[in-house]
């Protein structure tokens, strides 16, 4: 059995580093906890998060562009099926492969997410 890596962070040296770090912690628990707004934040696109949570996190926490892009590299990584977790993680650090691994498997995401909302509907 393996495990994901640990959260995104922005560091934990000063007061501020903190408070991002915890900000990010909060909100990827809950968006884990829905998996109907994971499956959409992945399939929308990395522009699209990084809009839209640039609004939800302004810059009062130091949580940067590099950092938003790691989230939404997570997000990815809880989308995918355990196999394919396993083959994104072995290509995270070549983003030639990931991309590739990420094309193949968004047929699946997208499933998934309909599958989400057609469940939701008939609850």
């Amino acid at each position: 059995m393996f495990h994901l890596p640990d959260l995104p962070n922005v560091g934990y040296a000063t007061e501020r580093q903190k408070a991002g770090t915890d900000q990010i912690m909060i909100f990827m628990r809950e968006i884990e906890r829905d998996r109907f707004r994971l499956l959409t934040i992945v399939i929308e696109g990395k522009e699209k998060w990084r809009h839209v949570a640039r609004a939800v996190f302004g810059t009062t926490l130091g949580i940067d562009d590099e950092a938003l892009d790691a989230m939404y590299q997570y997000f990815t990584l809880q989308a995918a099926r355990p196999r394919d977790q396993m083959e994104l993680l072995a290509a995270q650090h070549n983003p030639a492969v990931w991309r590739d691994v990420v094309k193949r498997i968004m047929p699946d995401i997208e499933a998934q997410r309909e599958t989400v909302r057609l469940v939701q509907k008939w609850s």
